[in-house]
């Protein structure tokens, strides 16, 4: 058993609360390179920084700090992709560990999904042709405190060209309004509690009911970590927490679908 594993049992077991302790050993539920070329190319000291900074009790300047990494050559796609998700980690095992409260954590987590703001920006406004645009339906639980994850698998998303819409804490009958206003190729649910898979399991048999031409359903986040048979539980086509399976799904289902519609 790896020391990531043995602290992440040891803080579920202290707290009783998997959901927050599953920080410990995961990287947030999102696509994060761990080929041999990423994790050669993390530089620990530009990490140790984010981190530090992240950490501050005299201010937090978010331009400044993103200022001074992209003067250390770091680019927005490894900050978002592998920097980012890895602090969080980082984070989560200083707390695991006691080295710093849970509110030090719920701060400096806050601060990382502000960076992740400004660097996701540029993608924001990417200009595609409506004709070819992949369009997703991204549905955040109510109450739902771990949004690091989601707002950087949405940042991914749009850097991949697709144009993504998001729900915040959405019945099944908002769903349903957003599906019959506009077209989507994916609704996708984003959840990082087990005790939400019967409400999402609800909502997506009554989304389907109510909705003829619904576009498939994928979910992902921190809950996949932990518990088992999610996909069974909630009906959903897909389970991942890798944003390119979602995008490829788009991708294998439109022709379909422009077959058919013509």
């Amino acid at each position: 058993m790896t020391h990531d594993q043995l602290t992440h049992d040891r803080a579920i077991e202290e707290t009783g609360r998997p959901d927050i302790a599953c920080l410990a050993s995961t990287v947030i539920s999102v696509i994060n390179d761990k080929s041999d070329e990423g994790s050669q190319t993390i530089r620990p000291s530009m990490l140790r920084k984010m981190v530090s900074d992240c950490l501050s009790k005299t201010g937090h300047d978010a331009e400044l700090l993103l200022s001074n990494l992209r003067d250390n050559r770091l680019v927005p796609e490894q900050l978002i992709d592998i920097y980012i998700p890895e602090a969080a980690r980082t984070l989560g095992l200083m707390w695991a560990e006691d080295e710093i409260t849970f509110a030090q954590v719920t701060i400096a987590t806050a601060r990382l999904q502000g960076l992740l703001t400004l660097l996701a920006i540029p993608w924001f406004t990417r200009i595609s042709d409506p004709e070819d645009q992949i369009s997703i339906l991204v549905s955040l639980q109510v109450d739902d405190t771990h949004t690091l994850g989601p707002h950087v698998a949405i940042a991914q998303l749009r850097r991949l060209g697709a144009s993504v819409r998001v729900l915040f804490g959405a019945d099944s009958q908002t769903v349903v309004q957003m599906l019959s206003e506009d077209t989507y190729d994916l609704l996708m649910f984003s959840c990082s509690d087990t005790g939400a898979l019967a409400t999402i399991a609800t909502m997506v048999r009554q989304i389907r009911y109510l909705t003829p031409d619904c576009p498939p359903v994928a979910l992902g986040g921190l809950v996949l970590d932990l518990t088992d048979r999610v996909k069974e539980r909630t009906g959903a086509d897909l389970v991942t927490s890798d944003v390119r399976v979602a995008y490829k799904l788009c991708e294998k289902k439109r022709p379909k679908l422009k077959t058919v519609a013509k």
